[in-house]
């Protein structure tokens, strides 16, 4: 059995400064029992930054927040880990199933 997942490369912009938000890969088809990696970069210090999922025909999900460089936090097989020094963030999806079919997004936070 085969998992579909998509992601997305974001971008906020808010008066005169960006931030870009990217993720890679932008689309992933995953065999099911198998590990995953999605990686958001951004093109400013990361002071703050959200996952969330969204089946398709349904409303984001959040998932978890990160705040502090070096920080991981797990879910329900998915994991996610802050670097601040590196600008970007990891999710990991550990032995994947079908309930993790979904689009993933991250958004970030900078001061």
């Amino acid at each position: 059995m085969r998992v579909f997942c998509i992601f997305f490369t974001l971008s906020f912009r808010t008066g005169v400064s960006s931030q870009e938000l990217e993720q890679s890969p932008q689309s992933l088809i995953v065999q099911e029992g198998k590990n995953l990696t999605i990686n958001c970069t951004s093109s400013k210090t990361l002071y703050g930054l959200h996952w969330y999922k969204q089946k398709y025909g349904e409303g984001l999900i959040f998932l978890m927040m990160l705040q502090k460089g070096g920080e991981e936090k797990s879910h329900e097989k998915i994991t996610a880990k802050l670097d601040e020094k590196k600008q970007q963030s990891f999710l990991y999806i550990t032995a994947s199933q079908p309930s993790h079919a979904g689009i993933y997004l991250c958004g970030g936070d900078t001061q």
